[in-house]
C-alpha cells in the first residue's frame, strides 16, 4: 500500500497542532478513498428517490445520505487491488494518474510519456509519475493519435487500483441527473443557504459543481456569477452548465481578486469562496510535494480573494469559506485575518457533522468545521461562515 509523505518542514508544522499518531492515520488515510463515493442528485430534474432506483437498475449500491437531502452515496470497495503489467507503458500526470487508480478513463490531455509503437487495441499499464502503477487497460488510440490529437480517451480502463463504476457512461450522467461531489463540497453549498432572489458570486467557480449546486438550490432562479481566471476553465464550467440544465449562472473569465476594482457595481447577497489551496486533504492521492513555503505563500494568496469578497459584499452579506486542505495557516489563520483585519464575523454552521476548527487565538474555533480523513470518512475539508459587519 502507498504511503503518503509530507516534506520534514510541513510535518514540523502540522506537529505544534497535532499529536505524531494523529498525523501518521490522517497520512495513511490520504492513500485510499473514501468508503462512500458521493453523488449530488440533481433535484432541478429528477428526485432523490428516482435517482436510486434508476442507478440501483445497474446494480449499484446506492443510498441516500443520513443529513443531506440531495445527497446519495456509492459504496466503494478501498482495498487495493493487484493491476497487471504490459508490454507498453503510458505515463499520467499526477492529477489524471488519481483519476484513472479510482477507474476512470485515461483522457489524452492527461498523458505525460507514452511509448512510441502503441496501436489502438494494445494493451497497456498507466504509472503515476514517480512510477507507481495506478491502472490496465486497452488503448482506444495508438501512439501517432496520442502526439496529434489534444483530446478524447486514450485508454478505456478495465483494471484500476480502485474501483468505482465508470459513472460519465451512464445516461444519468448525459442528462443531467446528478454531480459527483465530496460529502463537504455538498454541504458548503447547503451552508451558504442562497435564496431564489439572490445574488450570488462564486469567485473561484470551475470546474462548476458548487456554482450548479447552488443554483440548484435557488430553484435555477437569481443570478449567480461565476468567476474563474481562465478560458479553459470557464469552458469547463459551462459545460457543466449544459449538462445540468441550469439557467441562473453567468460564467464570467477573471481573476476574482480584482473582482471589487474592475466591477464597482457588483454588490452580491452572498459569495462562495474556495479559493486555491496546497489541496492536501484531496484523496486517494498517491504521492505530495508541497512544502510549507508552498502552503504559506498560498495562505497569502487567498487573503487577497478575501479582500475582494469583503468589498463586493453588501451590508449584511454572507460568505463561506472553503478548502480542500488541512493547514491551519490555509483555514483558521485565514479566517483571524477575515475577522481582525476585514472586519467579518464569524456565524455559527447549522448543518454540523465534522469536528471543530483549530483552537487559535482571536476566533472561536467552534464556530469552524473541519473534516479528517481518518475520523470522518472523507477528503480533508475546512469550512467557515461570516457576515459582513
Amino acid at each position: 500500500m502507498l504511503r503518503i509523505k509530507y516534506s520534514q518542514d510541513l510535518l514540523n508544522d502540522l506537529m505544534r497542532y497535532f499529536n505524531p499518531a494523529f498525523i501518521r492515520r490522517m497520512l495513511h488515510s490520504l492513500a485510499v478513498p473514501p468508503s462512500r463515493y458521493y453523488l449530488r442528485v440533481n433535484t432541478l430534474r429528477i428526485s432523490r428517490e428516482e435517482l436510486i432506483a434508476r442507478l440501483r437498475r445497474y446494480g449499484l449500491k446506492v443510498f441516500p445520505d443520513e443529513v443531506l437531502k440531495d445527497a446519495v452515496y456509492i459504496r466503494v470497495n478501498n482495498v487495493p487491488q493487484e493491476v497487471p503489467v504490459s508490454k507498453y507503458t503510458i505515463v499520467a500526470d499526477k492529477h489524471a494518474a488519481e483519476s484513472v487508480m479510482m477507474g476512470a478513463n485515461l483522457y489524452i490531455p492527461g498523458i505525460v510519456k507514452f511509448d512510441k509503437d502503441i496501436s489502438p487495441g494494445d494493451y497497456v499499464t498507466i504509472i503515476d509519475p514517480k512510477g507507481n502503477v495506478v491502472a490496465w487497460g486497452r488503448a482506444v488510440v495508438g501512439s501517432d493519435e496520442i502526439r496529434s490529437k489534444q483530446k478524447g480517451i486514450a485508454v478505456k480502463v478495465m483494471i484500476s487500483r480502485y474501483r468505482v463504476v465508470s459513472l460519465r457512461d451512464l445516461d444519468e450522467y448525459k442528462k443531467g441527473l446528478f454531480y459527483a461531489q465530496s460529502y463537504p463540497a455538498i454541504l458548503t453549498s447547503h451552508l451558504l443557504d442562497p435564496s431564489s432572489d439572490d445574488i450570488v458570486v462564486d469567485m473561484c467557480a470551475s470546474p462548476g459543481g458548487k456554482a450548479t449546486h447552488l443554483a440548484q438550490l435557488m430553484g435555477n432562479k437569481g443570478i449567480i456569477y461565476a468567476f474563474d481566471k481562465s478560458q479553459g476553465k470557464i469552458e469547463r464550467l459551462k459545460e457543466n452548465v449544459i449538462r445540468l440544465g441550469i439557467k441562473c449562472i453567468k460564467p464570467i473569465v477573471h481573476d476574482s481578486r480584482y473582482l471589487h476594482i474592475d466591477y464597482p457595481w457588483l454588490k452580491a447577497d452572498k459569495v462562495l469562496l474556495d479559493p486555491p489551496c496546497s489541496a492536501l486533504g484531496v484523496r486517494p492521492k498517491l504521492y505530495e510535494e508541497k512544502t510549507l513555503s508552498d502552503v504559506l505563500a498560498l495562505a497569502e494568496y487567498q487573503k487577497q480573494f478575501l479582500k475582494a469578497a469583503y468589498a463586493i459584499l453588501k451590508r449584511d452579506g454572507i460568505l463561506v469559506y472553503s478548502t480542500c486542505t488541512m493547514t491551519p495557516h490555509e483555514n483558521e489563520y485565514v479566517v483571524k485575518y477575515a475577522v481582525r483585519n476585514l472586519g467579518f464575523k464569524l456565524l455559527s454552521q447549522n448543518i454540523f457533522v465534522g469536528s471543530y476548527g483549530i483552537p487559535i487565538n482571536g476566533i472561536d474555533h467552534e464556530l469552524l468545521q473541519r473534516f479528517f480523513p481518518h475520523l470522518h470518512d472523507t477528503p480533508g475539508y475546512f469550512i467557515a461562515l461570516l457576515r459582513k459587519s
